[in-house]
């Protein structure tokens, strides 16, 4: 129980393979996915490291 194990694993995917996946995957449009991702210095994220930068996306405050 010490360690977690991740949900899909520790492959990385390109920027635009998790782009072009986006609803399947956080079921959001490829355009959050894209602004979530958007400025990061990674060019490849394992799909837990990109749900989570893509839910916190989500959850911003528009001004």
């Amino acid at each position: 129980m010490a360690n977690k194990k991740p949900e899909y694993g520790d492959d990385k995917y390109s920027r635009d393979e998790l782009v072009q996946n986006a609803q399947a995957l956080f079921s959001v449009n490829s355009e959050a996915a894209a602004g979530a991702l958007h400025g990061t210095i990674q060019d490849q994220f394992t799909i837990d490291e990109a749900k989570r930068l893509v839910g916190h996306f989500m959850k911003r405050k528009v001004l």
